[in-house]
């Protein structure tokens, strides 16, 4: 004898009690998930508009969430804090600041902050410009504000060398030239301070302090800074440290345009002129013997390098041509004949 299943012996009523049941718990899970997605859509669409968020390290997914609701940027904070422990970021958004916006949907906006993709400002600082240039390029780029720039002004930063006597700016040799990545809101000490580590790490560590010299850091730094500015070919660097030297061994002033031109101070229409040489500066190695009193720009670390290994010339003189070419010379004769070629030669 067949028994009757237990199915079976439910009644009708029972059964589709069941299936309205489910089919309710079937909407209702429906209905949960489309608010859900509908929490996770940007807030609005049409024209990206830019707002900035920091996140702070140790800021909880909730935290933010917070704020990114308060700003109007997503549609739900508790949609933020439910994402973010689905992924298992909710402790591990990556600080920084992000550039983000209300057309975004919530899952892109985790997604950049899962990565760290937080706003920069890249700025190139190019081998041999001055502090001057240096904070004209960092403002362009909007790192650092003037009012900042000048609360730095006449002040070396921590740790670097002290400038001698004459010295205009204390900066002036040591904030490293390369490209830097700076986050959003960087201060003008900030910036600073990171070029200055950077020499400090690559040049000081780096180089000097492996090095057999037996120039003080301040007179190879300046030495470097001279070079940078006179030679224009990369491959006469280490020719044109040696000539300075040489000069210095013989006692012989530098007679270093470049020194002049920093010596006065701004940017000069054309060439030198006579006047120009006789400027009261003890950056004038015209008028004056030996290392001026600091570098007079930021120089780059092949030309340090130079600096640092001058070539073993007899060399005294140089001209410049017009190309940038230098002409050396180890006697005065050769010089004036050098003189008379670059003024036959123009365009060389």
């Amino acid at each position: 004898m067949i028994e009757p299943s237990a199915n079976s012996r439910q009644p009708e009523w029972y059964r589709q009690k069941r299936v309205w049941i489910g089919a309710a718990l079937l909407v209702a899970v429906l209905f949960l998930a489309a608010y859900v997605l509908r929490l996770m859509q940007p807030v609005r669409s049409g024209v990206a508009i830019d707002r900035y968020v920091t996140v702070k390290p140790g800021d909880s997914a909730s935290a933010v969430g917070a704020e990114l609701k308060r700003r109007g940027i997503i549609r739900s904070a508790w949609a933020f804090d439910l994402l973010s422990r689905l992924g298992g970021l909710a402790t591990h958004l990556t600080a920084g600041t992000y550039r983000l916006s209300p057309t975004q949907s919530l899952g892109s906006i985790l997604a950049a902050m899962k990565s760290g993709d937080v706003v920069v400002t890249t700025v190139t600082i190019p081998e041999g410009y001055t502090v001057k240039q240096i904070v004209a390029r960092l403002l362009q780029a909007g790192v650092g504000t003037a009012r900042q720039y000048r609360a730095l002004e006449k002040k070396p930063l921590p740790g670097m060398p002290k400038p001698s006597p004459g010295v205009r700016d204390p900066l002036e040799g040591y904030l490293f030239p390369a490209t830097y990545q700076f986050p959003y809101g960087t201060t003008a000490d900030e910036a600073l301070t990171t070029m200055w580590d950077t020499f400090e790490a690559r040049v000081i560590r780096g180089l000097y302090r492996q090095s057999r010299t037996k120039l003080t850091l301040t007179q190879w730094v300046t030495l470097a800074s001279i070079v940078q500015a006179e030679a224009k070919n990369p491959n006469q660097d280490a020719d044109a440290a040696a000539v300075f030297l040489n000069r210095l061994k013989v006692g012989m002033p530098f007679q270093s345009d470049a020194t002049v031109r920093y010596a006065v101070g701004h940017r000069l229409a054309g060439g030198l002129v006579r006047a120009d040489l006789t400027t009261p500066s003890p950056y004038n190695t015209y008028a004056h013997v030996g290392f001026p009193p600091g570098p007079i720009a930021n120089p780059g670390m092949a030309t340090l390098k130079a600096a640092m290994h001058p070539a073993h010339v007899p060399y005294l003189y140089f001209v410049s041509l017009r190309s940038g070419r230098l002409l050396f010379a180890a006697t005065y004769q050769q010089q004036l004949a050098n003189i008379q070629y670059a003024k036959r030669h123009p365009n060389a």
